[in-house]
């Protein structure tokens, strides 16, 4: 794994956990883990279209032979 990813997949883990230490009444479960879920996906997609970019780049850089 990539030191790049891994700040997104703790801060997916922290979205999870958090809430239901901090508040007395906390949301269901089924919530908490869908946010962290969906927060993981826009994460991961970000990731992809920036790498996706910069492969890109790197590919028009090139000079033809």
């Amino acid at each position: 794994m990539k030191h790049d990813v891994l700040p997104a997949v703790l801060l997916t883990l922290i979205t999870i956990t958090l809430p239901s230490y901090t508040f007395a009444q906390s949301p269901e479960g089924t919530y908490i883990i869908m946010g962290g879920g969906l927060l993981l996906v826009f994460t991961l997609a970000i990731y992809v279209f920036y790498e996706i970019r910069k492969s890109i780049q790197l590919h028009i850089n090139k000079p033809t032979k």
